[in-house]
């Protein structure tokens, strides 16, 4: 089965008729795991990445009845989830193709000075709604930006530059040709 990319809104599974739907599940507040949902396709969409076998333990220790019944669901590093007809099992490698990956947001969310900005791990890319952050902007706002990016950080921004976290000291540079691994995104207009 080939991977789906989707360059439109991304929306869970409705549980019922495995359609295209806003449904989004929750999980256990002791895992301190995020909203996830369910995705068509064996991975996950821009600014999500699929849930840890540690994180779907916790979610579904007391079952997984959220999940559709049939289903076997992929998670990170090759693992995967069986819906409740196989009670809740989990597989450590799963070499199948699956139908179905459970997704997590890899992504954070902030405002400063009433503009929305998203640092999005995982990949050079934004998430839907927002654009790499262009030069004056960063520059603008570098003390607040860098806090984001985290300590040793390295983020992608607008026109192949790059900006450092605090461990780095905030430096920014206009072009970077290394691949970076996180993106410092603006809400588009």
């Amino acid at each position: 089965m080939k991977n789906t990319f989707y360059t439109t809104s991304m929306r869970a599974l409705m549980i019922c008729g495995l359609v295209a739907g806003g449904t989004s599940l929750s999980a256990s507040a002791q895992a301190q795991t995020a909203a996830f949902e369910i995705y068509e396709g064996d991975g996950c969409p821009v600014g999500y990445r699929p849930l840890m076998a540690v994180e779907a333990f916790w979610a579904f220790v007391g079952g997984c009845d959220q999940l559709p019944y049939s289903g076997v669901f992929r998670l990170a590093d090759g693992g995967s989830i069986d819906g409740p007809w196989n009670s809740c099992q989990q597989h450590a490698d799963d070499t199948r193709e699956l139908e179905y990956t459970l997704c997590k947001p890899n992504y954070e969310l902030f405002d400063i000075g009433g503009t929305t900005f998203a640092v999005v791990r995982g990949g050079e890319q934004c998430i839907e709604g927002f654009e790499l952050v262009d030069w004056d902007t960063a520059s603008a706002y570098s003390d607040e930006l860098c806090t984001h990016v985290g300590y040793w950080g390295i983020a992608r921004i607008g026109g192949g530059g790059s900006i450092d976290g605090p461990g780095y000291g905030c430096g920014m540079r206009a072009t970077d040709p290394r691949p970076l691994g996180d993106a410092l995104c603006v809400e588009s207009d």
